[in-house]
C-alpha cells in the first residue's frame, strides 16, 4: 500500500545489538579484553540477526585491543620500575646499612 502522494510506506529500522552497546562500554569503561570478546560476539549474532550495531561492535574490538595494550605496557613499566627500585635499595641498604642499623652517624 502506498501514499496517494506516492511515497512507500515507512518502514522501522532494526533495533541495535545489545552486545554491541555493551561491548563499546565494557571496552571503554571496565575491562576492555571483555569488550573485545562481547564485540566479536555482537558482529557473529548482528550477522545472523540484520540487527544494527556492526560500528558499535567494531569500535569496540578497536578500542578494546589498543586499551589492553596499553594496559598491558603499563603494568610492564610498573614491574620494571619496582624491579628496579628492589635493587636499588638493597645496594643502597648494602652500602649504609651497617651505619643505619647502629643508629649512629658514623656507624660506631
Amino acid at each position: 500500500m502506498t501514499d496517494p502522494h506516492g511515497m512507500p510506506p515507512h518502514r522501522p529500522q532494526p533495533p541495535y545489538n545489545t552486545y554491541a552497546i555493551l561491548a563499546l562500554v565494557l571496552s571503554l569503561a571496565v575491562f576492555p579484553p571483555l569488550g573485545i570478546y562481547f564485540g566479536m560476539e555482537a558482529k557473529k549474532q548482528i550477522a545472523v540477526s540484520g540487527e544494527r550495531g556492526i560500528e558499535l561492535a567494531q569500535v569496540a574490538i578497536v578500542v578494546g585491543w589498543v586499551l589492553t595494550g596499553l594496559w598491558l605496557l603499563a603494568c610492564l613499566f610498573f614491574c620494571l620500575f619496582s624491579g628496579f627500585s628492589a635493587v636499588f635499595f638493597a645496594a643502597v641498604t648494602a652500602i649504609f646499612g651497617s651505619a643505619a642499623a647502629s643508629g649512629t652517624p658514623d656507624g660506631f
